[in-house]
């Protein structure tokens, strides 16, 4: 059992952290036409439901809950999924009633998020070399550049996915020994990131909701645009990989709300002392920013307070109190584990749903231009939780991902797939289970222009099409969910086969992430 001695940190999330340099992304803080918001539960001045400095204790892990809701009615009968009762002791993660909690106390391996446990999470990675997307290069600790990092409490050398997702001891927030999840890349001198998901949908409607979890969110002190950060994310759908605006990419979610904690301003830095702060909240809306709010205009009880310092392998413990319209964030500072301090509050949000998905993320963008720092970054996550209605856990099918080398020739591992208009590419998704089921998502991530089509189909059936939006300024990589209807799969392993539309504009088009997910009546 994990003790809790401080009060977390509530949190509200989806659209996307900033990553780029220090200049504005080119959204500004726009209320968008057309956006509902205010009429879910609302947040009091006073943060009401946000406590701070109590001990709480943490229970075991549950069972949790589901994903990948379509787009359409098309996937089945939709609808909410399956609820449970509570399946979780009070206190679980610190929580008063978790409907979902993650302490990470055990290694589930074989699949694309290494030791993760893929029925409760869903992993996906994006970094690419000059001339080839979707790859990843060895990581190993880097000893000539600041701030080297350790994997699992040593220095390493040479991991490759899946081998960079970790579950072994680390000390907690309350200074004890715990499982935690280690996860770590090599950010091959541009932007790159990892991407936790979890299954289990997260409820707030007609009420304010609680997320937590434990992470040494530090980030390059150093930095003037460059470094490595966290985000949190939160969106109505299950696409992998929401984000907000980076060199080669551009993943807008449908509807969501995201938190970046990227520092970028004048919170006291140097060698020794690192802070963070919440640097940025973005909400989406139809797949267009509605608002977008930097450091200096959300509120803060303490300007600076807003402030919290951060360490290397010593966790932060983060809460955000989130409600269609408002948002808190409380966090403890990585050396006074205690106490919990309110950092930020942010409205009207003026969201468009009040159900949705929780992504954790770890991002970098060329770290070692700015400091002459580490380019090769672990984060370790602990006690990942949130409360509300327990919802049945969805049925995921992972494609494998590819095992190509890099063409650069630097030992990587090539783990998207290349796809042209001539053919279709053919993967399997092993071991499907329709039993019960109500709807069906095809969930993955694509680079490709603006106006392109995927084409895509399931066991020889009708072939779909695709278009990718035309949203942003520019292309890039992207996330989507798209409804499967449930006659095109069979029970055991399907067939999935992707190609491009005809004419094939653009020859560094890919997929990759790819999964399925399949809600059930029970």
């Amino acid at each position: 059992m994990k003790k809790f001695c401080g009060s977390v940190f509530v949190l509200v999330l989806s659209a996307a952290a900033y990553a780029c340099s220090g200049t504005s992304p080119g959204a500004a803080n726009n209320p968008g036409a057309g956006a509902s918001g205010g009429s879910g539960a609302t947040g009091g001045s006073d943060g009401s439901g946000a406590t701070g400095g109590s001990d709480a204790t943490g229970g075991k892990g549950g069972t949790g809950g589901t994903g990948g809701s379509a787009i359409s009615g098309t996937g089945g009968t939709g609808g909410l999924p399956h609820e449970l009762p509570p399946p979780l002791p009070p206190g679980s993660c610190g929580l008063d009633q978790a409907a979902f909690c993650e302490e990470f106390e055990s290694s589930h391996p074989g699949g694309r998020g290494g030791q993760i446990d893929e029925k409760k999470w869903s992993f996906a990675r994006w970094g690419h070399e000059t001339r080839q997307f979707f790859v990843r290069i060895p990581s190993s600790t880097e000893d000539d550049m600041l701030f080297p990092s350790s994997f699992c409490g040593q220095p390493f050398s040479g991991l490759l996915p899946p081998d960079d997702v970790q579950v072994c001891d680390g000390v907690g927030v309350d200074g004890q020994m715990s499982g935690q999840l280690n996860e770590v890349f090599d950010d091959q001198g541009d932007f790159a990131f990892n991407s936790m998901r979890v299954r289990q949908m997260f409820d707030f409607t007609d009420r304010t909701g609680t997320i937590v979890f434990d992470v040494d969110a530090k980030i390059n002190p150093l930095n003037v645009g460059h470094g490595w950060w966290i985000e949190l994310f939160i969106t109505d759908d299950a696409a992998p990989m929401p984000y907000h605006e980076a060199p080669g990419v551009l993943a807008y979610p449908r509807n969501g709300l995201g938190f970046a904690m990227q520092g970028f301003s004048d919170c006291p830095q140097n060698e020794t002392l690192w802070n963070n702060e919440v640097n940025r909240v973005f909400v989406t809306k139809d797949y267009e920013i509605i608002h977008d709010y930097p450091a200096w205009e959300l509120q803060h009880d303490d300007y600076e307070g807003r402030c919290f310092k951060t360490a290397d392998r010593q966790l932060n413990r983060f809460k955000f109190l989130i409600n269609k319209n408002r948002a808190e964030i409380w966090v403890t500072d990585s050396d006074t584990p205690t106490v919990s301090r309110r950092v930020a509050q942010i409205e009207p949000l003026d969201l468009n749903f009040t159900r949705g998905y929780i992504h954790l993320q770890h991002a970098h963008y060329n770290a070692r231009k700015d400091g002459g720092v580490t380019g090769v970054q672990t984060y370790r996550w602990d006690n990942v939780g949130f409360d509300g209605p327990t919802y049945a856990l969805p049925r995921s099918h992972e494609v494998e991902d590819n095992n190509g080398t890099d063409i650069d020739g630097l030992g990587g591992r090539f783990y998207g797939y290349q796809l042209t208009d001539q053919e279709f590419t053919s993967v399997q998704l092993k071991g499907v289970d329709l039993s019960g089921a109500t709807q069906a998502t095809f969930d993955f991530t694509i680079l490709s222009n603006t106006g392109r089509a995927l084409e895509y189909r399931f066991n020889g059936g009708p072939t779909h099409s695709y278009m990718i939006p035309t949203y942003g300024m520019r292309d890039g990589l992207r996330g989507f969910s798209l409804p499967i209807p449930l006659e095109e799969l069979v029970d055991g392993d399907n067939t999935l086969e992707v190609k491009m539309a005809v004419p094939q504009t653009y020859p560094f088009e890919y997929v990759a992430n790819m999964e399925i997910t399949v809600e059930a009546r029970e």
